[in-house]
């Protein structure tokens, strides 16, 4: 299954790169979003193509996953790793979200990209997800997509506000 989402900012995609991926944004966030975060790994990577961040970080959402759901995978709550590859230069972030539970049957992956546009940037949005369960995987694909979408609108919501103020601050 294929996620697409775009959400537009009011800055330019550099300052909302600085700001989305700063400490102060990301401990709020977490805090907003309900969510505990252990950074496993945090390192600069150089290369052909320039430097990349590379951090891996462990969530677990204070949220709990439906019955049905946490049933299959042994677990009442969705919690992951999270892996990204930050690159400055194109303002791109691929991840892999990997589960702590049904690793080998749950796959989450994509990419959002920071793009100029009128009066500030658009994010562009792309997770691709794929369980491997019998009979009801396609369920748990919508429900993971559904959970997705619904944290990254509100996490726009909060990133828009954010660099409202951000934007509010310097002119």
């Amino acid at each position: 299954m294929k996620l697409e989402l775009r959400h537009r900012f009011p800055v330019p995609p550099e300052i909302a790169w600085r700001e989305l991926f700063g400490e102060a944004y990301e401990s709020a966030v977490s805090e907003q979003a309900k969510l505990q975060r252990t950074v496993l790994e945090d390192r600069l990577e150089t290369g052909d193509v320039g430097p990349r961040r590379i951090r891996r970080i462990h969530v677990v959402p204070d949220q709990r996953l439906p019955a049905a759901v946490a049933r299959v995978i042994g677990t009442d709550r969705f919690s992951y790793v999270l892996e990204e590859h930050h690159d400055r230069d194109t303002h791109r972030m691929d991840f892999t979200v990997t589960p702590d539970g049904l690793a080998d049957r749950v796959s989450v992956r994509g990419s959002w990209t920071l793009r100029p546009a009128p009066e500030g940037c658009e994010r562009h949005v792309t997770i691709e997800i794929q369980v491997k369960v019998p009979v009801i995987g396609g369920r748990i694909e919508q429900q993971i997509a559904a959970d997705l979408q619904e944290s990254y609108e509100s996490a726009a919501h909060f990133a828009r506000d954010w660099l409202t103020r951000v934007a509010t601050e310097t002119s």
